[in-house]
């Protein structure tokens, strides 16, 4: 029997004025894959992270997070309505985000930035706060640097204290949009190290990533986005190897 999936996505749209950057995604993630998201800029994989965790709020659709559900879906006058809406607070509990540009509290050291969801969101006490940041923080070597600030931080360590930042929460699901991005390339594979150990430990995942190599190797799936739309959804190694679409192909071919 296939397990029920921990995250649903129904024809899920969003609209940036007259520029429509997600046209009916639908989606479906259960417990422990690991999702890669790849296509060319502009083709919606950004947003529908941010949609998911609703940084961003969909046009429309329905997403669904541990039996959750929050459907958005515009009335005849054009205004939205989101049903369920108190829900997306312990949307954000599941779920952990990881930016491009790491996008930690400057005036905060590196403990304190760990911290901060944890005693606001989570209302842990300040001393359980500090024992699960140390314990994520030694989960991506970065324990050591616990008093420091990140200007004082290569980007390769501001995005493991991102990374241990969003693992503190404990989400059901981590989401990484293009975590290798702004960093210098021979720093990516440290962070892709410790995606692929997060994987490995049975982790749900969603990546949007250009590191086609790193997609192949640790995902269990592959999603192709086009124009908003999804393309091709498969394992990795049909996608790579024997992709039905010719924009899939045309796409690996220059990467």
């Amino acid at each position: 029997m296939t397990a029920s999936p921990i995250l649903e996505i129904q024809d899920l749209k969003k609209r940036f004025a007259a520029d429509l950057v997600l046209d009916g995604i639908n989606l479906q993630v259960s417990q422990g894959e690991v999702i890669s998201l790849i296509g060319s800029s502009g083709s919606g994989k950004s947003t529908l992270l941010r949609c998911i965790n609703f940084l961003e709020k969909p046009t429309s659709g329905l997403i669904s997070l541990y039996g959750q559900t929050v459907k958005v879906d515009p009335d005849g006058r054009g205004v939205f309505n989101c049903v369920n809406s108190a829900a997306i607070p312990e949307f954000r509990k599941q779920v952990g985000m990881v930016f491009q540009n790491f996008n930690l509290w400057p005036h905060r050291t590196v403990v304190q930035n760990v911290t901060e969801a944890l005693r606001f969101v989570k209302g842990m006490k300040r001393f359980e706060a500090e024992e699960a940041a140390m314990e994520m923080l030694a989960k991506v070597g970065m324990a050591e640097k616990r008093n420091a600030y990140p200007s004082q931080l290569s980007g390769v360590q501001q995005q493991r204290v991102a990374i241990a930042r969003a693992l503190a929460m404990k989400p059901g699901v981590v989401l990484f949009d293009e975590p290798t991005s702004a960093l210098d390339p021979e720093l990516v594979g440290e962070v892709l190290k410790v995606i692929r150990n997060l994987a490995d430990e049975g982790n749900t995942i969603l990546l949007v990533t250009h590191e086609m190599r790193f997609a192949r190797e640790v995902s269990s799936r592959t999603v192709f986005l086009h124009r908003g739309k999804i393309e091709e959804d498969d394992t990795p190694e049909v996608i790579f190897t024997s992709a039905r679409s010719d924009r899939v192909r045309s796409f690996l071919s220059q990467h």
